[in-house]
């Protein structure tokens, strides 16, 4: 709901401050006095484009703000959390700021913003019919829209844009896939060679390092041989051997523990060096036995871990690099080996999804044409209701033709969207033997406001845009129709907040909340004032659009008449809400 509008140096609006309350909001005034100005302000924050010279004469900017009730609105809600504007309150405060640069700045919650997050923010926010471009009704995208919500089919159409995102999502796994796929088989043949270029070594862990130890062996074989056999020869088997003196060393301790006690533990120490003598001597010996000499082996050695280093150069450096390159080849080709199964299954199933979709919307859209047949019913009664007696409406449901659309009739390949396969737009003629055309095209101001008011009266409760705003929805009508029109807009104003424009007192007089624009001049400038009217001054407000410049007392009398009708249909209205039966 619009709570608050502030408009200052806009045109011939100096400064004016408008309380809106729920319901029916009317503003009348004379022609010229500035009231469409309101509504040519109001614009600004909803986002149209606005030239520099609706800046009040004198003044360097212009301001234009307004208080939004957001409460139980999730949509608006969701907008202001994904720009950061969200504060937690139930209120929004958007501004707009015109300078005479031609520059404009915008403004939600005090925190700048781009204009097209305005103009998203004004769509959720406010229709407005007339003479402006902000209406949802020359919007063609609308149209479906309109279509879903008087079908209650808002909900199919949601499960159609969830299978057309599960069909997105596997379409883009099985592209990544066969892309994965291709750039396998294009290194299919590298892979092959390397792997069996590895297996054909068969390296094993640690290999290189236990032959390199067996290579310095195999060089060092005879001086080894020969560093073994002096060992061996100084410490048991050479004449004066280490061995040999031990013993004899022994033997003298042997004689000498006869004569001291102390010798028995020097003896006992001897011989054990004797005997680790003689074990050093033992295993150099074996030692030696088991240098092999075979030049052969030496340069199999050598040229094996020739070999070894040619892998690593090739494949990470280090023969464990070596081994973990060859799992990866070894994964990678058993990945290839099993992938045209996953493909096929994905391929399958995404085929299978695609059936759905094309199911789920066709299925959709023989809904929307049963639901196209009553709407149409619906709205041409209604605009007959408001005057537009020999006025045709018709919703146009149309397929465009794919070569890769999902959806298949008749032979034909259909392209679907994430609201389904058809595109709706209305079309109208106004008058009679005329052929229908888009209604964007067709109908005037007056006519689109009052062909909203239709199709709003018709989708009353299911609309979710919560401000509707009609500029002189009463263009051409009278007497009969103009009452016809305004209980319209009184039944509106029970689910919406409406504000109209109007120069017709059967209007004017249905409304919860009257203000009047009147034209001032005060010293050599003229401007413009708005006023709230109180319920003693509305009969002679609306006296004054039945006499004219000459008012009467008939004329109040009729006014006070026409606002005493207006009231025993509200409570009537009020009655049959809360349950009751009788009416005044």
């Amino acid at each position: 709901m619009l709570k608050r509008l502030y408009i200052r140096n806009y045109a011939l609006l100096d400064e004016v401050e408008v309380v809106f309350g729920p319901g029916l909001n009317v503003i009348t005034g004379e022609t010229g006095a500035g009231k469409s100005i309101i509504i040519g302000a109001l614009s600004t924050i909803l986002g149209e484009k606005t030239e520099a010279d609706v800046i009040r004469a004198g003044a360097d900017k212009a301001i234009v703000e307004g208080v939004f009730s957001v409460a139980h609105l999730p949509e608006v809600t969701s907008l202001l959390q994904e720009n950061l504007l969200h504060d937690s309150s139930e209120e929004v405060i958007v501004r707009r700021e015109l300078h005479l640069s031609g520059r404009s700045r915008a403004f939600v919650n005090d925190t700048p913003v781009p204009l097209k997050v305005l103009e998203e923010l004004g769509e959720l926010l406010v229709d407005l019919h007339g003479q402006h471009e902000h209406q949802s009704l020359l919007r063609v995208r609308e149209h479906l829209l309109f279509l879903d919500a008087f079908g209650q089919l808002v909900e199919e159409r949601n499960r159609v844009r969830q299978q057309y995102e599960l069909v997105q999502e596997l379409s883009r796994q099985l592209a990544r896939m066969q892309e994965e796929a291709r750039e396998r088989a294009e290194k299919r043949s590298l892979y092959e060679f390397q792997l069996k270029e590895i297996l054909a070594l068969d390296p094993q862990p640690g290999e290189d390092q236990a032959l390199e130890h067996e290579e310095c062996l195999a060089r060092n074989r005879e001086r080894l041989f020969a560093l073994t056999e002096e060992v061996s020869q100084q410490l048991y088997e050479g004449e004066g051997a280490v061995s040999e003196r031990l013993h004899r060393c022994a033997a003298l301790l042997g004689e000498l523990r006869t004569n001291d006690a102390c010798f028995p533990q020097l003896l006992e120490l001897c011989e054990s060096a004797r005997i680790a003598v003689e074990e050093i001597a033992k295993s150099a010996r074996a030692y030696q036995s088991h240098i092999d000499f075979s030049p052969a082996r030496l340069e199999e050695i050598r040229e094996r871990l020739a070999r070894l280093s040619g892998l690593k150069k090739r494949y990470g450096g280090t023969l464990d690099a070596v081994l973990s390159y060859k799992q990866l080849l070894e994964k990678e080709l058993a990945l290839g080996d099993s992938q045209e199964e996953h493909l096929a299954a994905l391929a399958e199933r995404l085929a299978a999804e695609k059936e759905e979709l094309a199911r789920r919307s066709m299925e959709l859209s023989a809904r929307r044409r049963e639901a196209a047949k009553a709407l149409e019913e619906r709205v041409v009664a209604e605009l007959a209701n408001l005057g537009m007696i020999n006025a045709s409406f018709v919703v146009q449901i149309q397929w465009q033709e794919a070569p890769e659309g999902i959806a298949v009739a008749d032979g034909k390949h259909y392209r679907i969207t994430p609201r389904g396969m058809d595109e709706v737009e209305f079309f109208i003629s106004t008058n009679p033997g005329e052929p229908v055309r888009p209604l964007a095209r067709v109908a005037s101001g007056g006519e689109i406001s009052r062909i909203m008011l239709a199709l709003k009266s018709v989708l009353a409760e299911l609309d979710r845009v919560p401000v509707l705003i009609f500029d002189e929805i009463d263009i051409g009508i009278s007497g009969r129709v103009a009452h016809v029109v305004g209980r319209s807009l009184q039944g509106l104003g029970r689910s919406h907040q409406v504000i109209s424009i109007t120069h017709l007192p059967q209007i004017a007089s249905m409304g919860d909340h009257h203000y009047v624009v009147e034209k001032r001049i005060e010293g050599e400038r003229t401007h413009t004032v708005v006023r709230a009217l109180s319920e003693e001054e509305r009969p002679g407000e609306i006296a004054k659009l039945l006499g004219g410049e000459i008012v009467t007392e008939a004329h109040v009398e009729g006014a006070r008449e026409l606002l005493a009708e207006a009231g025993n249909a509200r409570n009537a209205v009020n009655r049959q809400n809360a349950g009751g039966t009788k009416e005044e």
